[in-house]
Protein backbone atom coordinates (compact mmCIF):
# COMPACT_ATOMS: atom_id res chain seq x y z
CA UNK A 1 0.00 0.00 0.00
CA UNK A 2 1.30 3.46 -0.88
CA UNK A 3 1.69 5.66 2.19
CA UNK A 4 -0.29 8.88 2.41
CA UNK A 5 2.90 10.97 2.32
CA UNK A 6 4.13 9.33 -0.88
CA UNK A 7 0.64 9.60 -2.45
CA UNK A 8 0.38 13.30 -1.55
CA UNK A 9 3.87 14.03 -2.90
CA UNK A 10 3.05 12.19 -6.12
CA UNK A 11 -0.22 14.10 -6.49
CA UNK A 12 1.53 17.42 -5.82
CA UNK A 13 4.21 16.61 -8.36
CA UNK A 14 1.54 15.80 -10.96
CA UNK A 15 -0.26 19.06 -10.24
CA UNK A 16 2.96 21.04 -10.55
CA UNK A 17 3.77 19.27 -13.81
CA UNK A 18 0.31 20.08 -15.17
CA UNK A 19 0.73 23.75 -14.26
CA UNK A 20 4.16 23.81 -15.87
CA UNK A 21 2.79 22.25 -19.07
CA UNK A 22 -0.04 24.78 -19.14
CA UNK A 23 2.39 27.66 -18.71
CA UNK A 24 4.62 26.28 -21.45
CA UNK A 25 1.63 25.91 -23.75
CA UNK A 26 0.61 29.52 -23.08
CA UNK A 27 4.15 30.71 -23.74
CA UNK A 28 4.09 29.10 -27.19
CA UNK A 29 0.44 29.94 -27.88
CA UNK A 30 -0.68 30.48 -30.55
CA UNK A 31 1.17 28.23 -32.99
CA UNK A 32 -1.57 28.12 -35.64
CA UNK A 33 -4.49 30.31 -36.80
CA UNK A 34 -7.33 31.00 -34.35
CA UNK A 35 -11.00 30.80 -35.27
CA UNK A 36 -13.22 33.60 -34.00
CA UNK A 37 -16.90 32.76 -34.36
CA UNK A 38 -19.36 35.64 -34.70
CA UNK A 39 -22.97 34.70 -33.86
CA UNK A 40 -24.45 36.98 -36.55
CA UNK A 41 -24.42 37.33 -40.32
CA UNK A 42 -21.60 39.09 -42.19
CA UNK A 43 -21.93 42.82 -42.62
CA UNK A 44 -23.82 43.59 -39.42
CA UNK A 45 -22.46 45.90 -36.73
CA UNK A 46 -21.22 43.08 -34.47
CA UNK A 47 -19.49 41.40 -37.42
CA UNK A 48 -17.75 44.61 -38.51
CA UNK A 49 -16.47 45.31 -35.00
CA UNK A 50 -15.39 41.70 -34.49
CA UNK A 51 -13.40 41.70 -37.73
CA UNK A 52 -11.50 44.83 -36.80
CA UNK A 53 -10.61 43.34 -33.42
CA UNK A 54 -9.62 40.04 -35.06
CA UNK A 55 -7.15 41.76 -37.34
CA UNK A 56 -5.59 43.81 -34.56
CA UNK A 57 -5.50 40.94 -32.08
CA UNK A 58 -4.04 38.59 -34.67
CA UNK A 59 -1.24 41.05 -35.35
CA UNK A 60 -0.58 41.25 -31.64
CA UNK A 61 -0.55 37.46 -31.11
CA UNK A 62 1.42 36.74 -34.27
CA UNK A 63 -1.19 34.46 -35.86
CA UNK A 64 -4.12 34.98 -38.19
CA UNK A 65 -7.55 35.12 -36.58
CA UNK A 66 -10.14 33.80 -39.01
CA UNK A 67 -13.66 35.13 -38.54
CA UNK A 68 -16.47 32.63 -39.13
CA UNK A 69 -20.09 33.80 -39.13
CA UNK A 70 -22.65 31.40 -37.65
CA UNK A 71 -25.97 33.19 -37.69
CA UNK A 72 -29.03 31.35 -36.45
CA UNK A 73 -31.37 31.15 -33.47
CA UNK A 74 -30.47 34.71 -32.41
CA UNK A 75 -26.84 33.66 -31.99
CA UNK A 76 -27.43 30.41 -30.14
CA UNK A 77 -26.17 28.26 -33.02
CA UNK A 78 -22.73 29.80 -32.60
CA UNK A 79 -22.79 29.57 -28.82
CA UNK A 80 -23.53 25.84 -28.94
CA UNK A 81 -20.69 25.34 -31.44
CA UNK A 82 -18.16 27.02 -29.17
CA UNK A 83 -19.47 25.38 -26.01
CA UNK A 84 -18.68 22.00 -27.61
CA UNK A 85 -15.34 23.03 -29.16
CA UNK A 86 -11.93 21.82 -28.06
CA UNK A 87 -10.81 24.01 -25.10
CA UNK A 88 -7.36 24.78 -26.49
CA UNK A 89 -7.63 28.49 -27.23
CA UNK A 90 -8.03 28.03 -30.99
CA UNK A 91 -11.80 28.50 -31.03
CA UNK A 92 -13.15 31.73 -29.54
CA UNK A 93 -16.46 33.52 -29.77
CA UNK A 94 -17.22 37.21 -30.11
CA UNK A 95 -20.23 37.10 -27.81
CA UNK A 96 -22.84 39.72 -27.07
CA UNK A 97 -25.47 40.13 -24.37
CA UNK A 98 -27.46 37.53 -26.31
CA UNK A 99 -25.27 34.87 -24.66
CA UNK A 100 -27.23 35.42 -21.44
CA UNK A 101 -30.52 36.61 -22.95
CA UNK A 102 -30.96 33.52 -25.16
CA UNK A 103 -30.36 31.22 -22.23
CA UNK A 104 -33.10 33.01 -20.30
CA UNK A 105 -35.54 32.85 -23.20
CA UNK A 106 -34.92 29.21 -24.11
CA UNK A 107 -33.16 27.29 -21.32
CA UNK A 108 -32.99 24.12 -23.44
CA UNK A 109 -30.93 25.64 -26.26
CA UNK A 110 -27.98 23.39 -25.56
CA UNK A 111 -25.54 25.59 -23.63
CA UNK A 112 -25.13 27.15 -20.22
CA UNK A 113 -23.67 30.70 -20.34
CA UNK A 114 -21.85 30.24 -17.04
CA UNK A 115 -20.84 26.56 -17.03
CA UNK A 116 -19.87 26.12 -20.69
CA UNK A 117 -17.65 29.16 -21.31
CA UNK A 118 -14.38 30.64 -20.10
CA UNK A 119 -14.76 34.44 -20.03
CA UNK A 120 -11.74 36.30 -21.41
CA UNK A 121 -12.57 40.01 -21.46
CA UNK A 122 -15.30 42.47 -22.22
CA UNK A 123 -14.47 44.47 -25.35
CA UNK A 124 -17.04 47.24 -25.56
CA UNK A 125 -20.50 48.48 -24.78
CA UNK A 126 -23.00 49.47 -27.42
CA UNK A 127 -25.79 51.98 -26.93
CA UNK A 128 -29.14 51.53 -28.62
CA UNK A 129 -30.89 54.23 -30.62
CA UNK A 130 -34.56 54.77 -31.40
CA UNK A 131 -34.70 55.57 -35.11
CA UNK A 132 -37.44 56.31 -37.65
CA UNK A 133 -37.45 56.85 -41.43
CA UNK A 134 -36.23 60.27 -42.56
CA UNK A 135 -39.49 60.64 -44.48
CA UNK A 136 -41.53 60.04 -41.33
CA UNK A 137 -43.51 62.88 -39.77
CA UNK A 138 -42.32 61.67 -36.35
CA UNK A 139 -39.66 64.11 -35.14
CA UNK A 140 -39.54 63.30 -31.43
CA UNK A 141 -40.32 60.56 -28.94
CA UNK A 142 -43.41 62.52 -27.98
CA UNK A 143 -44.57 62.40 -31.62
CA UNK A 144 -44.07 58.63 -31.75
CA UNK A 145 -45.88 58.03 -28.46
CA UNK A 146 -48.79 60.25 -29.54
CA UNK A 147 -49.06 58.47 -32.91
CA UNK A 148 -49.06 55.06 -31.24
CA UNK A 149 -51.75 56.13 -28.77
CA UNK A 150 -53.90 57.53 -31.55
CA UNK A 151 -53.65 54.24 -33.48
CA UNK A 152 -53.05 51.47 -30.93
CA UNK A 153 -51.24 48.49 -32.42
CA UNK A 154 -50.98 49.97 -35.92
CA UNK A 155 -47.35 51.08 -35.78
CA UNK A 156 -44.74 48.42 -36.62
CA UNK A 157 -41.20 48.08 -35.33
CA UNK A 158 -38.17 46.04 -36.37
CA UNK A 159 -36.96 43.02 -34.44
CA UNK A 160 -34.35 40.42 -35.35
CA UNK A 161 -36.57 37.67 -34.02
CA UNK A 162 -38.47 37.00 -30.77
CA UNK A 163 -36.30 37.81 -27.77
CA UNK A 164 -33.60 39.54 -29.83
CA UNK A 165 -32.11 42.67 -28.29
CA UNK A 166 -34.14 44.98 -30.60
CA UNK A 167 -37.29 43.10 -29.56
CA UNK A 168 -36.56 43.31 -25.84
CA UNK A 169 -35.51 46.96 -26.10
CA UNK A 170 -38.68 47.85 -27.99
CA UNK A 171 -40.83 45.97 -25.48
CA UNK A 172 -39.17 47.91 -22.65
CA UNK A 173 -39.80 51.16 -24.51
CA UNK A 174 -43.43 50.48 -25.41
CA UNK A 175 -44.16 49.21 -21.91
CA UNK A 176 -42.61 52.27 -20.28
CA UNK A 177 -44.37 54.60 -22.72
CA UNK A 178 -47.72 52.87 -22.31
CA UNK A 179 -48.20 52.17 -26.02
CA UNK A 180 -48.78 49.16 -28.24
CA UNK A 181 -46.95 48.39 -31.50
CA UNK A 182 -46.46 45.31 -33.67
CA UNK A 183 -43.07 43.56 -34.01
CA UNK A 184 -41.85 42.61 -37.48
CA UNK A 185 -39.06 40.02 -37.44
CA UNK A 186 -36.15 40.12 -39.92
CA UNK A 187 -33.35 37.66 -40.53
CA UNK A 188 -31.08 40.23 -42.20
CA UNK A 189 -30.34 43.71 -40.89
CA UNK A 190 -29.83 44.92 -44.47
CA UNK A 191 -33.44 44.09 -45.37
CA UNK A 192 -34.65 45.63 -42.12
CA UNK A 193 -32.94 48.91 -42.96
CA UNK A 194 -34.35 48.85 -46.49
CA UNK A 195 -37.88 48.51 -45.12
CA UNK A 196 -37.30 51.11 -42.42
CA UNK A 197 -35.92 53.65 -44.91
CA UNK A 198 -38.92 53.05 -47.18
CA UNK A 199 -41.28 53.45 -44.19
CA UNK A 200 -42.67 49.90 -44.36
CA UNK A 201 -41.87 49.74 -40.64
CA UNK A 202 -42.17 52.83 -38.48
CA UNK A 203 -39.40 52.53 -35.90
CA UNK A 204 -36.49 50.43 -34.68
CA UNK A 205 -34.42 50.41 -31.52
CA UNK A 206 -31.13 49.42 -33.15
CA UNK A 207 -27.50 49.29 -32.09
CA UNK A 208 -25.77 52.63 -32.52
CA UNK A 209 -22.96 51.37 -34.80
CA UNK A 210 -25.46 50.02 -37.31
CA UNK A 211 -27.50 53.25 -37.33
CA UNK A 212 -24.67 55.73 -37.84
CA UNK A 213 -24.14 55.37 -41.62
CA UNK A 214 -27.87 55.70 -42.30
CA UNK A 215 -28.33 58.67 -39.97
CA UNK A 216 -25.29 60.43 -41.40
CA UNK A 217 -26.54 59.85 -44.94
CA UNK A 218 -29.91 61.35 -44.01
CA UNK A 219 -31.91 58.17 -44.69
CA UNK A 220 -33.15 57.70 -41.12
CA UNK A 221 -33.61 59.97 -38.09
CA UNK A 222 -32.47 59.35 -34.52
CA UNK A 223 -35.06 60.30 -31.90
CA UNK A 224 -33.37 59.12 -28.70
CA UNK A 225 -30.52 57.07 -27.30
CA UNK A 226 -31.29 54.45 -24.66
CA UNK A 227 -28.18 54.98 -22.55
CA UNK A 228 -28.06 56.75 -19.18
CA UNK A 229 -26.40 59.79 -20.74
CA UNK A 230 -26.09 61.28 -24.21
CA UNK A 231 -23.62 59.72 -26.62
CA UNK A 232 -20.61 61.50 -28.07
CA UNK A 233 -21.64 60.07 -31.43
CA UNK A 234 -25.08 61.72 -31.15
CA UNK A 235 -24.51 64.74 -28.87
CA UNK A 236 -27.70 66.50 -30.02
CA UNK A 237 -29.94 63.47 -29.57
CA UNK A 238 -31.62 63.25 -26.14
CA UNK A 239 -31.80 60.12 -24.04
CA UNK A 240 -35.08 58.29 -23.82
CA UNK A 241 -35.28 59.27 -20.17
CA UNK A 242 -34.79 62.94 -21.10
CA UNK A 243 -37.64 62.47 -23.56
CA UNK A 244 -39.99 61.42 -20.78
CA UNK A 245 -39.86 57.62 -21.11
CA UNK A 246 -38.11 55.80 -18.26
CA UNK A 247 -36.35 53.01 -20.16
CA UNK A 248 -32.66 52.26 -20.69
CA UNK A 249 -30.72 49.47 -22.40
CA UNK A 250 -27.02 49.10 -23.12
CA UNK A 251 -25.46 45.89 -24.42
CA UNK A 252 -21.93 44.50 -24.23
CA UNK A 253 -19.67 42.52 -26.55
CA UNK A 254 -16.80 40.37 -25.35
CA UNK A 255 -14.52 37.40 -25.92
CA UNK A 256 -15.12 33.90 -24.57
CA UNK A 257 -13.48 30.50 -25.02
CA UNK A 258 -14.88 27.03 -24.28
CA UNK A 259 -14.88 26.07 -20.61
CA UNK A 260 -11.68 24.27 -19.66
CA UNK A 261 -9.40 26.46 -21.75
CA UNK A 262 -6.10 26.76 -19.84
CA UNK A 263 -6.06 29.79 -17.56
CA UNK A 264 -2.66 30.81 -18.87
CA UNK A 265 -4.03 30.97 -22.42
CA UNK A 266 -7.02 33.03 -21.27
CA UNK A 267 -4.64 35.39 -19.48
CA UNK A 268 -2.50 35.78 -22.61
CA UNK A 269 -5.50 36.62 -24.82
CA UNK A 270 -6.81 39.01 -22.18
CA UNK A 271 -3.49 40.85 -22.02
CA UNK A 272 -3.21 41.07 -25.81
CA UNK A 273 -6.78 42.39 -26.10
CA UNK A 274 -6.08 45.04 -23.47
CA UNK A 275 -3.06 46.18 -25.46
CA UNK A 276 -5.11 46.43 -28.65
CA UNK A 277 -7.93 48.31 -26.90
CA UNK A 278 -5.40 50.72 -25.42
CA UNK A 279 -4.13 51.83 -28.84
CA UNK A 280 -5.23 55.33 -29.87
CA UNK A 281 -6.00 54.09 -33.39
CA UNK A 282 -8.31 51.40 -32.04
CA UNK A 283 -10.09 53.80 -29.73
CA UNK A 284 -10.68 56.29 -32.54
CA UNK A 285 -12.00 53.59 -34.90
CA UNK A 286 -14.57 52.27 -32.42
CA UNK A 287 -15.54 55.76 -31.23
CA UNK A 288 -16.44 56.60 -34.81
CA UNK A 289 -18.99 53.77 -34.63
CA UNK A 290 -20.42 54.95 -31.34
CA UNK A 291 -18.99 52.05 -29.32
CA UNK A 292 -17.39 52.53 -25.90
CA UNK A 293 -14.32 50.34 -25.36
CA UNK A 294 -13.62 48.80 -22.00
CA UNK A 295 -11.55 45.70 -21.18
CA UNK A 296 -12.20 43.71 -18.02
CA UNK A 297 -10.75 40.78 -16.15
CA UNK A 298 -12.25 37.33 -16.85
CA UNK A 299 -13.80 37.45 -13.39
CA UNK A 300 -15.49 40.78 -14.09
CA UNK A 301 -16.95 39.48 -17.35
CA UNK A 302 -18.21 36.38 -15.57
CA UNK A 303 -19.94 38.62 -13.03
CA UNK A 304 -21.52 40.61 -15.88
CA UNK A 305 -23.00 37.42 -17.35
CA UNK A 306 -24.41 36.37 -13.99
CA UNK A 307 -25.91 39.83 -13.42
CA UNK A 308 -27.52 39.81 -16.87
CA UNK A 309 -29.04 36.40 -16.28
CA UNK A 310 -30.70 37.76 -13.17
CA UNK A 311 -31.81 41.03 -14.80
CA UNK A 312 -33.21 39.54 -17.99
CA UNK A 313 -34.87 36.64 -16.18
CA UNK A 314 -37.09 39.15 -14.41
CA UNK A 315 -37.79 41.16 -17.56
CA UNK A 316 -38.52 38.13 -19.76
CA UNK A 317 -40.82 36.66 -17.12
CA UNK A 318 -42.69 39.94 -16.81
CA UNK A 319 -43.11 40.10 -20.60
CA UNK A 320 -44.16 36.46 -20.82
CA UNK A 321 -41.52 35.75 -23.47
CA UNK A 322 -39.75 32.72 -21.96
CA UNK A 323 -40.16 29.36 -23.67
CA UNK A 324 -39.05 25.82 -22.88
Amino acid sequence: MIGFGRWFRALSAAAIAAIACSAAAAEDYPVRPIKLIVPYSAGGASDVMARYLAQKLGDRLGQSIIVENQAGAAGSTAYVTVAKAQPDGYTLIYATSSLAINAVLKPKLGYDPVRDFAPITNVLEVNNVLVVPAASDLHSVADLVAAAKNKPGELNYVTLGPGSTPHLSAELFTGAAGIKAQPVAYKLTTQAYTDLIENRVQFWIASMPSTLPHVRSGKIRALAVLSAKRSAAYPDVPTLIESGVNAETTFWQGLFAPAGTPAAVVTKINAATREVIGQAETQAWYANLGAELGATTPEQLAATVRDELKTWSGIVKRMGLATD
